[in-house]
């Protein structure tokens, strides 16, 4: 569990890494046309978008990322009901539900996509389309709505394996640790590089996503005393839970 100490540095790191982040892709912008140049065809553009081995994949992500958020929400309003008598505290809930609506929702879809305006990898001259490539942190008018800063399966997908971490991990046995770390970290990091390969999103976008989100996940872990029920969240606890009446 973190420490004051722990606590405070892993913020400073965050906001470090943001404040290097936005430096290179403003002095360096051309590190997003690279990357995503490297899936660019000049006849078959981004070939991998009508790929169904892809396509499966994403909505494997989708499916699964929307079962975690109706499941956390599900469970926050059981344990609201059941009150005193919850064997899990409400404050694991507060923290799950608040880093899914403020960060990937609020955030992300509701301010930074809609209102930003950068166009998608996809769309600019660059790579065939008619809107022109911008900077990630500059504000731009190449696109109306659902633009491409930031990436918002990105930030699902990034805010999901963070929170189910701090939330899991204490009570993971050897065993599930070494599928998390082996399987789906990597399946996760591929879900989101997915985003890149089929010119939908800049490098820049999943950097971000993942940043801002871990940033809002950081002070929430806080505000919910999350060092004190990291423990909490037990197979146990959660058959207590359900079978209530």
């Amino acid at each position: 569990m973190f420490s004051t100490v722990s606590w405070r540095a892993t913020g400073w790191i965050l906001i470090g890494a943001i404040g290097v982040f936005s430096l290179l892709f403003l002095v360096v912008p051309e590190i997003d046309l690279w990357a995503s140049a490297l899936f660019f065809d000049g006849v078959d553009g981004f070939s991998h978008v009508g790929n169904p081995v892809f396509g499966v994949i994403r909505k494997v992500f989708m499916y699964g990322l929307s079962l975690v958020a109706v499941l956390t929400f599900g469970m926050f309003i059981r344990s609201l009901s059941i009150g005193k008598r919850r064997a899990v505290p409400l404050d694991v809930w507060w923290f799950m539900v608040a880093s899914f609506m403020v960060g990937p929702i609020g955030l992300v879809n509701g301010i930074l996509k809609t209102f930003w305006g950068r166009a998608r990898p996809a769309d600019i001259t660059y790579f065939g389309g008619d809107k022109l490539f911008t900077p990630p942190m500059v504000i731009a008018d190449q696109c109306e709505t659902n633009c491409s800063f930031v990436s918002g399966e990105g930030s699902a997908i990034a805010t999901a394996i963070i929170v189910l971490a701090i939330v899991l991990w204490a009570n993971m046995t050897a065993m599930w640790r070494a599928i998390s770390l082996y399987v789906v970290l990597p399946m996760s990091l591929f879900g989101v590089a997915l985003r890149i390969i089929t010119g939908r999103h800049f490098l820049s976008d999943t950097v971000f996503a993942a940043l801002y989100c871990a940033l809002i996940i950081w002070f929430f872990y806080r505000v919910f005393k999350m060092a004190e029920h990291r423990r909490d969240l037990t197979w146990t606890n959660f058959k207590k839970d359900i079978s209530k009446a």
